[in-house]
């Protein structure tokens, strides 16, 4: 199957530069990036997620123990 050189030069020599370094034909390179990409977009907490996070972290902020005790009765 003969390979077709996008129109974007830039495009094109990344899509060789990732094909070169996995071992791959262009149009998988190209293939194999997207699907990296959308992977990683989909993993990405979005911003409700972040900001549930971060009420929970603070809603637990001071619960554990912070009782201070004397330098001479440390273990």
């Amino acid at each position: 199957m003969e390979e077709r050189a996008t129109r974007d030069e830039r495009l094109d020599d990344l899509a060789q530069t990732l094909a070169d370094m996995l071992g791959v034909d262009k149009t998988e390179a190209m293939r194999l990036a997207l699907q990296n990409e959308i992977e990683r977009l989909r993993s990405t907490p979005t911003i409700d997620d972040q900001i549930a996070t971060l009420r929970e972290t603070v809603k637990n902020y001071g619960r554990k123990s912070t009782r201070m005790v004397h330098p001479s009765k440390k273990r």
